[in-house]
């Protein structure tokens, strides 16, 4: 069955995982959006597959996360699948291959902050974290607001020692140096204006409702509950605590902010995908498991004829 499927680490299961990522982004681009896969070297083709391969160094995070840090107390693959729903739900992201590429470098920041719980070495990990949110605010600027994890876990590591306090305004002062050496040596203007326009234009349509169209309504109704049921089963069952699932839920409320100001939803996906993941393996009822997995599953392929019924 499905929960004997993705409750272990084969690499088949990954494999099969990847493939069903692969032919639901590739339907979405060649049937919606009329995008042909051929082997050209077409801009589309070509931003298409840097941006799965993105993708799939996620997962490979993705993974490595639950695996390192014993999130999960089985090696599943719960995480990686529920994250690779929650792309095919939005398949416009394969538009988007900054924000993906953002993204990515937002779950090694996950990663980086989670082995502060050895207690060994927290300057340095606080310093390569958000040296990681800045690299990943150079693609897009809002990712800059997860910056705020680092003073959050200053709450719970070393915040007696007020200089770690000024790492991440250090490490966007060697990012800037280092990208104005480039760019004076390349002869191209710093992006001040990049970062302007994106906040102001973001923050302008703050109170306007965008019209989105219905598969777009399901998947965002559809992740909603989601989030809610994770966040409830959390808060309301101890048995979820502990550092690593309290990094997780700090990086998922400031992935919120951002999608609340960006509508960047991408940013959430890790965060709902760890927690469900801790929810679904301890579900010990099996037709329960079994049916929130089949639905889980069968989302993607109801959005995507969605999609197909509304462009026809």
């Amino acid at each position: 069955m499905l929960s004997e499927r993705f409750e272990n680490t084969k690499p088949i299961t990954f494999i099969i995982v990847l493939m069903a990522l692969l032919i639901g982004d590739g339907l979405y681009l060649y049937l919606y959006d009329n995008i042909p896969i051929t082997l050209g070297v077409g801009l589309p083709f070509t931003d298409w597959i840097i941006t799965f391969v993105l993708l799939c160094l996620s997962l490979l995070f993705l993974h490595q996360i639950d695996r390192w840090n014993e999130l999960t107390e089985t090696k599943n693959c719960y995480s990686i699948a529920f994250f690779s729903i929650f792309i095919v739900l939005f398949p416009s992201l394969f538009h988007q291959m900054q924000v993906v590429g953002a993204n990515l470098f937002i779950i090694a920041a996950i990663w980086r902050a989670l082995t502060l719980k050895t207690g060994e070495g927290i300057a340095q990990k606080l310093f390569d974290t958000s040296l990681l949110i800045v690299c990943a605010g150079l693609l897009h600027p809002w990712a800059l607001v997860f910056l705020l994890n680092i003073w959050i876990s200053l709450l719970f590591y070393g915040a007696q020692k007020r200089r770690f306090w000024f790492i991440p305004i250090l490490a966007i002062l060697i990012i800037a140096i280092l990208l104005g050496a480039v760019l004076l040596l390349l002869a191209l203007p710093f992006p001040y204006y990049n970062y302007y326009s994106t906040f102001v234009l973001d923050i302008s349509r703050l109170l306007t409702l965008p019209s989105y169209s219905l598969p777009f309504l399901v998947s965002l109704i559809s992740f909603g509950l989601l989030l809610v049921v994770s966040l409830a089963v959390y808060y309301f069952r101890s048995k979820y605590h502990s550092i690593s699932s309290l990094v997780v839920v700090q990086f998922l409320w400031v992935s919120v902010i951002v999608v609340f100001f960006s509508k960047e939803i991408i940013y959430c996906f890790a965060p709902i995908a760890i927690l469900f993941a801790l929810y679904a393996e301890k579900i010990r009822i099996w037709w329960l498991k079994e049916t929130i997995l089949w639905v889980l599953l069968a989302l993607p392929a109801v959005v995507l004829g969605l999609h197909f019924i509304t462009k026809s």
